[in-house]
């Protein structure tokens, strides 16, 4: 094996475990943040429980603004957000929900820092209550106008600290996530896939696939169960160590070409594109995808471990056929164009229409 070098890319501090909520107090106070302010998405702000934990954990503070954000993080609620909060100079945001208010935090942050008084910075604490893991990226995506996904990328983007309590996500609906827990999943498989040589990585890849294979069906099985919740946590983070190049894999880049043009969640596109990216690639790389499937537990190739992944979305009872959704023959030529990768535009067709 050749020398290599690995950047760690995730938050410098991440609490996991039921009930870690509380210590949002300590890290607020380790920012010595005064005016801290949420992001959420409008389904988190309207569950009094999740709002009252969350506005409680924060202390002092006696009703800190909120700005809510939309599914794909539409960049005019994103504008919307950074005039809200800009009145109030928070000093923290504190996100609270999936990768859309994360993302929107990220960009939100970085536009009150520029905006504010030369060398003020604005920091992020992440309050993940799905499994897409858009807490662990530097980089944020959003919707634009035309409703295409756009990415955005600064430097300081990466929150300051996450908090993964297994008690507080027992609210996320449990069709959202479990879908998200096959965003996961595909994060996983993705970065095992990655090009070079990133070994450390690999090992958390491989183990994250066998969590999320075995705690997902338990999930299901016991909805109420923090425990099994944070075990479904652990899987996720642990698939994202090398967050770019699996942010800019395959499944994941056909994915967001129909989620946020057709209002397909991004769960949800993992579900419907994995296992047939995962075959597309097995055929063109064998050798990396049967030691992916070795490594995970999931056969003796990379055919055997798409199969495997296949028979887990149905399992768990979610969408896994494009036809479900209002696609046309165009719309997926028109996604297939605009992947923008080495991959043939054909080939991309083909993929889209084995998921339909």
């Amino acid at each position: 094996m050749s020398g290599g070098v690995f950047t760690y890319g995730n938050p410098p501090v991440i609490r996991w475990g039921p009930g870690s909520l509380r210590f949002l107090e300590d890290e607020l106070a380790g920012l010595h943040s005064k005016r801290p302010a949420i992001v959420t998405t409008r389904s988190v702000a309207s569950n009094a429980e999740v709002m009252d934990a969350v506005r409680a954990a924060i202390g002092g503070v006696k009703d800190p603004p909120v700005a809510l954000i939309g599914q794909h993080a539409p960049a005019a609620e994103i504008d919307a957000a950074v005039d809200r909060l800009g009145a109030r100079r928070p000093d923290v945001l504190v996100s609270v929900g999936g990768g859309s208010p994360i993302d929107a935090a990220k960009i939100v942050a970085f536009e009150l820092a520029r905006s504010g008084e030369e060398g003020r910075r604005v920091a992020h604490l992440a309050i993940p209550t799905t499994l897409s893991v858009a807490e662990l990226a530097p980089g944020a995506g959003m919707t634009d106008a035309a409703g295409d996904k756009v990415g955005r990328r600064e430097a300081g983007m990466l929150p300051d600290a996450v908090i993964y309590d297994g008690e507080l996500v027992l609210h996320t609906p449990m069709p959202l996530w479990l879908s998200s827990g096959i965003r996961a999943l595909d994060h996983a498989v993705e970065g095992f896939l990655a090009p070079g040589e990133h070994p450390f990585s690999d090992v958390l890849a491989a183990d994250a696939i066998r969590r999320l294979f075995d705690s997902l069906p338990r999930a299901k099985e016991a909805p109420m169960d923090a425990g099994i919740r944070t075990e479904n946590q652990l899987g996720a983070w642990f698939g994202y160590t090398l967050p770019g190049p699996t942010a800019a894999a395959l499944s994941h880049v056909m994915g967001k070409q129909i989620g946020a043009r057709h209002g397909i969640p991004h769960g949800v596109t993992s579900c419907l594109l994995l296992p047939h990216v995962l075959r597309y690639r097995a055929r063109k790389e064998g050798d990396r995808a049967d030691a992916l499937a070795h490594a995970s537990g999931l056969g003796q190739n990379g055919e055997e471990a798409a199969a495997a992944i296949e028979s887990l979305i149905e399992r768990l009872g979610l969408p896994h056929h494009l036809a479900e959704f209002a696609l046309t023959e165009p719309d997926i030529t028109r996604a297939a164009q605009g992947v923008g990768q080495n991959h043939p535009v054909e080939d991309l067709i083909k993929i889209y229409q084995a998921a339909w």
